[in-house]
C-alpha cells in the first residue's frame, strides 16, 4: 500500500493548518507495509483535528504499544478541518493517516478514541471521507473492523449501529489481545469472512459486538436490557483493568509536535483513577479503582521524555494529583532534574 501523499501534498498551500497533515514529527514511527499474511495494520484515530489530538496520551500509549509489536503496524489520523475536509471531496482523496499518509480503509481496524461524545460525529465524517459504509451492517470483509475505545464508549449504545466493536477500560491489554486475534485470522485464512472474526473477538467477553445482542428501551428511553442473540457471545462484557502501571511505562518516546497543540508539554500519568468517588465525574467513577505509578518510575518517565522530545515543561498528571500519596517528595524530586 502506497503512500497517497502525493495526492495530498497539492492540497496543502490552500488550507490555513497545512503543518498538521504532514506528519514526520519526533517520536513517529513508519513501518514498511509488507505482504505478510500475519501482519496487523491499526489505524488509530482521535476523532478531533491534530492540535487537540496529538497531545492525547492514551492515543500515544497505544501507538507505541503497537508499535513495540513484531508483525503489528500502527498509524495515526485525526480529524480534518472543513477546508481540508471539502478539498478532499472535491478531488476524491480519502481519509489518510499522518504517518505514512495510507488510506485508513485500507488497514484491518480503526481504532477510535472517544474522550467525548461530540468525537461521534467526527467519526462519521471520517468513515465517510475513507469510503467505508457508515452503517457496520453495510460492511464486507474489505472494510476495517470499527473499533471504538475510551472515555465516551463505556456506553457505546449511541453508536452502535456505526462500530463493529467496542472496549470498556484501559486499553493497554486489550489492542494486544485484539491484535493477536485478528493475526490469527488472517493466518487461518480469513475463515467465516468479518462474521467470524468479530465472534472471535467477542467470545472472550473482553470486545462488545453490538450486532450480537439484542438491545431494549424503557418508556423514558433509558436501557433496560442487553441479551446476546448468538450461541458463545457471554452475557457480560468485562472492562479490562491495568493493575501494574509501572509494567506499562508509556509514552517512553513522546511525539513531538510540529504544528501549535493545546498542550505544549510532556505529560506523565502519575496515577490512574481518583479516591473522591464524585457521582457527577464520568472519569472517576469509570476508571476505579486508584492505581498509582511509582515515584521511581515516574522519575525514569520524565528523564527518558526531556531526553527524547526535549520539552521544557512537565505535567504530572491524574484525575486529582495532589491526591498522590507521595505527592511532596515526588514533586521535590522531580524539580531540580
Amino acid at each position: 500500500m502506497e503512500s497517497h501523499f502525493h495526492l495530498l501534498e497539492p492540497l496543502l498551500p490552500r488550507v490555513r493548518k497545512p503543518l498538521q497533515y504532514v506528519g514526520g514529527e519526533v517520536g513517529s514511527v513508519v513501518k514498511p507495509w509488507g505482504e505478510d499474511v500475519t501482519t496487523v495494520r491499526w489505524a488509530l484515530m482521535y476523532p478531533d483535528a491534530y492540535e487537540v489530538g496529538l497531545p492525547n496520551q492514551g492515543l500515544q500509549i497505544l501507538y507505541e504499544v503497537l508499535n513495540k509489536q513484531p508483525d503489528t503496524i500502527a498509524e495515526r489520523s485525526y480529524a480534518v478541518l472543513p477546508d481540508l475536509e471539502a478539498l478532499l471531496r472535491e478531488h476524491g482523496v480519502p481519509q489518510l493517516t499522518v504517518d505514512s499518509h495510507r488510506p485508513v480503509a485500507a488497514f484491518d481496524v480503526l481504532g477510535v478514541s472517544f474522550a467525548t461524545e461530540l468525537g461521534y460525529t467526527n467519526l462519521l465524517t471520517a468513515l465517510d471521507l475513507s469510503g467505508i459504509p457508515l452503517h457496520a451492517e453495510n460492511r464486507d470483509d474489505h472494510h476495517p473492523v470499527v473499533l471504538a475505545g475510551g472515555h465516551a464508549a463505556f456506553n457505546p449504545e449511541p453508536v452502535a449501529d456505526f462500530i463493529d466493536a467496542a472496549v470498556l477500560g484501559d486499553g493497554e491489554e486489550i489492542v494486544t489481545a485484539v491484535t493477536e486475534v485478528v493475526r490469527a485470522w488472517k493466518r487461518d485464512g480469513r475463515p467465516g469472512g468479518r462474521e467470524e472474526l468479530l465472534a472471535r473477538l467477542a467470545s472472550g467477553g473482553g470486545v462488545y459486538v453490538p450486532r450480537f445482542y439484542d438491545v431494549t428501551y424503557a418508556a423514558d428511553a433509558t436501557l433496560a436490557t442487553v441479551r446476546p442473540n448468538r450461541a458463545g457471545v457471554p452475557e457480560r462484557v468485562h472492562k479490562h483493568t491495568v493493575a501494574n502501571l509501572d509494567a506499562w511505562p508509556y509514552p517512553a518516546k513522546p511525539l513531538v509536535p510540529l504544528a501549535e497543540t493545546v498542550h505544549e508539554r510532556y505529560s506523565v500519568e502519575i496515577f490512574r483513577g481518583c479516591t473522591r468517588g464524585c457521582r457527577f465525574c464520568q472519569a472517576g467513577m469509570i476508571y476505579r479503582p486508584v492505581r498509582e505509578r511509582s515515584p521511581e518510575a515516574i522519575e525514569e518517565a520524565v528523564e527518558s521524555s526531556v531526553r527524547c522530545g526535549g520539552f521544557d515543561e512537565v505535567s504530572l498528571t491524574s484525575l486529582s494529583t495532589a491526591d498522590y500519596s507521595a505527592i511532596q517528595p515526588l514533586v521535590k524530586q522531580v524539580m531540580p532534574k
